[in-house]
């Protein structure tokens, strides 16, 4: 066997390998839960999350409540833990139900953080103070029949700990390719590595923000008190009214069906928009508007 040959099988480096994608493998693990919450930041949804392994929790009833206690906006969280809720500008109270949990957490907390996750809702009270889809991630606690205990509390990693791992894999990839740097195997492992995080980063793509702006056509501003209507289109029903704020933004979640949304505002040209085939329950419908001013009429 030629002496290259035997260099790439010899039995240290055939271990050195093995270690090598071992270490590999564990670090992707350890690191997923960052992966997941950077896929998911900005993404429109909020995600509810077990605190101690910091998987998302799916069948979980979010219930939104006004001040008299009654619920305003209700909604269960999809197979990822997703969900949407649109809140109109207010103060209301959060309630998360799911059997074998508990809200609000008490590991995962605003002023103490050590979830992957941020935009953490961690208090039943809510101030918004505009319409938009709440994208805030909510963090629960699992039961005592879940085995919630100190050593399950400590096997997950927080962020900066899945950060300083990261960066030590890498650190440990390169001195292993510099001192290795003549065997296949080696490269093997980093180039399936590298392929891996890469894959992470390419498949991330920023989607569409919470909400739509409403803007004057000519300068772009946001405009302020227009008033937009949602109709259910095979009966022409009127299903829910905004008014917006002075950032101009507005929002509908919508069931599979078909619809019309109208935008009215003195001083504009009304704009209708319709959506014949809305395909998937919890639809957000939050398009930017841009609205023209009417011609004013003179007097004959």
């Amino acid at each position: 066997m030629p002496e290259f040959i035997q260099l790439q099988f010899d039995k240290l480096t055939l271990i050195t390998a093995a270690v090598y994608a071992a270490f590999l493998v564990l670090s992707l693990r350890l690191t997923f839960p960052m992966y997941i919450a950077f896929r998911k930041r900005k993404s429109g949804f909020g995600t509810i999350f077990n605190s101690v392994t910091e998987k998302p929790e799916a069948l979980a009833t979010i219930s939104l409540k006004n001040v008299h206690g009654l619920v305003v906006r209700t909604t269960v969280s999809d197979a990822e833990g997703r969900y949407r809720l649109i809140a109109p500008r207010g103060e209301y109270t959060i309630e998360v139900s799911k059997q074998g949990f508990v809200f609000p957490s008490r590991y995962v907390t605003k002023e103490k953080n050590p979830s992957v996750y941020d935009n953490i809702l961690s208090a039943k009270r809510i101030n918004v103070k505009d319409f938009g889809a709440m994208t805030k991630n909510i963090p629960i606690d699992p039961g005592i029949e879940r085995g919630l205990g100190f050593f399950s509390l400590r096997f997950h990693l927080n962020k900066n700990e899945m950060n300083i791992l990261l960066l030590l894999s890498l650190a440990v990839s390169v001195t292993i390719l510099y001192i290795l740097w003549q065997s296949i195997l080696i490269w093997m492992v980093f180039v399936a590595y590298a392929a891996i995080l890469a894959g992470r980063f390419v498949n991330f793509k920023p989607p569409q923000p919470p909400f739509g702006t409403i803007r004057d056509e000519s300068n772009k501003r946001p405009i302020e008190k227009v008033v937009v209507r949602i109709f259910e289109t095979r009966f022409n029903k009127l299903l829910e009214t905004q008014i917006t704020s002075a950032k101009g933004r507005y929002a509908f979640i919508v069931q599979r069906g078909s619809y019309r949304i109208m935008f009215k505002q003195d001083g504009y040209k009304t704009v209708i928009m319709n959506y014949p085939a809305i395909k998937e329950d919890g639809t957000l419908i939050a398009h930017d508007v841009k609205m023209k001013k009417a011609e004013k009429r003179t007097a004959e």
